[in-house]
């Protein structure tokens, strides 16, 4: 069971998930953010994938991936920045993004890479249901990532 599952099952009202962008404001500040943000009383937290055309999200969703990006950030970076507290960190987390830099990184890859620094879910709204649950499900379910 992972932590999310975890969560939801011991509180059933009244969850506070944050989202951010990692890579913003900063390079090297999302585990800063993770930190304070578990510290605050956060019970889950949503962790943006930068993606230079996130024309589904609004002016300053889009202000902050083009910030990280500049930054220098990548998923690599973002998967590396994690790592560094994914013991530390006890707080559910979720990675939310756009497909295609998940599939240019390699799905198996993401998947593997989510377990190993304590991701608990993804949202990928671009990601049509069939799609996931023909081609992709057997590996999320692999690497028991909830797929949002």
């Amino acid at each position: 069971m992972n932590k999310l599952d975890i969560l939801l099952k011991q509180k059933h009202e009244k969850i506070l998930s944050v989202y951010f962008t990692a890579g913003y404001p900063e390079l090297n500040s999302t585990t800063k953010i993770v930190e304070e943000l578990g510290n605050s009383g956060a019970d889950l937290i949503e962790i943006g994938i930068p993606f230079s055309d996130p024309v589904a999200d609004g002016p300053v969703i889009q202000f902050s991936n083009n910030t990280a990006i500049e930054n220098g950030i990548t998923l690599e970076l973002i998967f590396s920045q994690l790592d560094k507290i994914s013991i530390k960190s006890k707080i559910p987390k979720i990675m939310m993004g756009y497909f295609n830099p998940v599939l240019q990184f390699g799905i198996e890859r993401f998947c593997e890479k989510c377990a190993k620094v304590g991701i608990d879910g993804v949202i990928i709204p671009d990601l049509p249901l069939a799609e996931y649950q023909s081609q992709y499900q057997k590996i999320f379910k692999r690497y028991g990532i909830h797929f949002i």
